[in-house]
């Protein structure tokens, strides 16, 4: 009895270590996210006096992506507390500087058409930040496996993010091929957050691909990278007829598309039933590996 209670305060002090760290990174975090990625953003005003959402959803889309990309580590065992809150700290802020640096491919190389800075700040576009927060998260996704293996040096790791980016980036410049309509134009031009939340379902979907094929343990360059690559095809592959589906069985004799962009008022609902067909599917793949 008493080893359960010392095992129970043990683990407690340790959650609550884990907690102080982890909220001292989300305030460094949030630091970073306004010197180095959004310099022009005062996030005070914006959020509280403003009262911007599209500010909102994107910051809260980056704390998210960097509590996913904590779970790489969090658990692993340590020698005491003290390396334990160490290598939380040391992975944290790690992890901080490549959201910061995905963050960045995102706004330049995934919505290139338009300023999202502009159109987050001063427009309050709450597609543009759908798609941003959606970005945040999928690069968590993808951190989340790929600072966090064993047997890798930081060379496996800096390779598998950066094709996990390149990933997201091809997906995303597929996925208005798809829909038969220009997403980007709908989320500039008509504010459009229906296109915006599903587009970003999609992205954080492809970040769980990506981070699902970098999972198993490194053993050397070809015969690791000839694994995730395989897996990493297959379930995009399989996310191929997701939209299909939706359109087939979440939403019978209805097409998402025109309910997206070809009304006056955009569908907010069929946005979300695509986003979350294209989440929910890449959870089920991810479970059957």
């Amino acid at each position: 009895m008493n080893e359960i209670i010392s095992n129970f305060f043990t683990q407690a002090g340790i959650i609550i270590i884990e907690l102080v760290v982890g909220f001292g990174l989300f305030w460094t975090g949030q630091l970073a996210y306004q010197k180095l990625f959004r310099p022009r953003l005062e996030l005070n005003l914006e959020l509280f006096v403003k009262d911007n959402p599209a500010v909102a959803i994107a910051l809260v889309g980056y704390y998210f992506g960097i509590v996913i990309a904590l779970g790489g580590v969090l658990g692993e065992t340590a020698i005491n507390w003290q390396d334990k809150a160490i290598n939380l700290a040391t992975y944290g802020a790690t992890a901080i500087i490549f959201m910061l640096a995905g963050a960045w491919v995102g706004d330049k190389f995934i919505l290139l058409q338009f300023n999202c800075e502009r159109e987050i700040i001063q427009d309050r576009n709450l597609g543009a930040a759908n798609v941003e927060a959606g970005n945040h998260i999928a690069n968590g996704l993808i951190l989340n496996s790929a600072l966090a293996g064993k047997n890798g040096s930081w060379w496996v790791s800096l390779v598998c993010w950066l094709i996990g980016l390149v990933t997201l980036i091809l997906v995303s410049s597929l996925y208005p091929r798809v829909t038969k309509y220009n997403v980007f134009a709908e989320i500039e031009k008509r504010n459009n957050p229906a296109a915006g939340v599903a587009l970003a379902g999609l992205l954080i979907a492809t970040g769980n691909i990506v981070r699902v094929a970098f999972y198993p343990e490194f053993t050397n360059w070809f015969v690791s990278f000839t694994q995730y690559g395989l897996i990493l095809v297959f379930c995009l592959l399989s996310l191929i007829g997701i939209r299909w589906l939706a359109d087939l069985i979440l939403v019978p004799g209805v097409k998402i598309s025109d309910e997206i962009v070809n009304q006056e008022i955009p569908n907010m609902g069929a946005g979300l039933i695509e986003s979350f067909a294209y989440i929910a599917a890449s959870f089920l793949i991810a479970w059957c590996f």
